[in-house]
């Protein structure tokens, strides 16, 4: 386990992770972020890591669902000739 890693790899994770930029916006069903393992015997830290980095979806969701509100707001304030919006 941990300690393998320790030895092994001097405490660096053998995993490499791929993520799109912050603030990118792609179509649904894009993969967001992979995770690969580069060292066989550590086949149960590939699950790890991506347990934990699921805890960035819900703020990618909320960011999102405001991205798309902010986007529907300027639309009627344009519509309602509202010329303060600053987007």
């Amino acid at each position: 386990g941990w300690e393998y890693i320790l030895e092994k790899h001097g405490g660096r994770l053998p995993v490499k992770i791929k993520a799109l930029p912050e603030g990118t916006v792609v179509p649904t069903k894009t993969v967001l972020i992979t995770v690969v393992n580069t060292d066989p015997e550590c086949y149960w830290l590939t699950n790890f890591l991506e347990t934990l980095l699921v805890q960035v979806w819900f703020p990618m969701t909320v960011c999102t669902n405001s991205r798309y509100q902010k986007l529907s707001i300027q639309k009627y304030l344009e519509e309602t000739g509202c010329e303060d919006w600053n987007p």
